[in-house]
């Protein structure tokens, strides 16, 4: 069984999808709730989102959450 691997970075990604939504980091602290600092971290890629936060970074990027998880994917949502 082969194993699924990342071909780019989740800090990556969002920094990606902020950059082609005209979004600063603020922007999506304020959609999420999600804390500035651990914001922050995320964005550095000091430490990755669990599960639960990645979502609500992706819905609020409007992007494919597998996508952002850095996985061959197209970055829009699929509907």
């Amino acid at each position: 069984m082969s194993k699924i691997v990342p071909v780019d970075t989740i800090a990556n990604r969002i920094k990606i999808a902020m950059k082609e939504r005209d979004l600063r980091a603020v922007d999506i602290v304020e959609r999420t709730g999600i804390p500035k600092g651990s914001m922050s971290q995320y964005i550095t890629g000091y430490v990755e989102p669990k599960t639960d936060k990645l979502y609500r970074i992706a819905e609020a990027l409007s992007v494919d959450p597998v996508w952002l998880m850095g996985l061959d994917v197209p970055m829009e949502k699929m509907l």
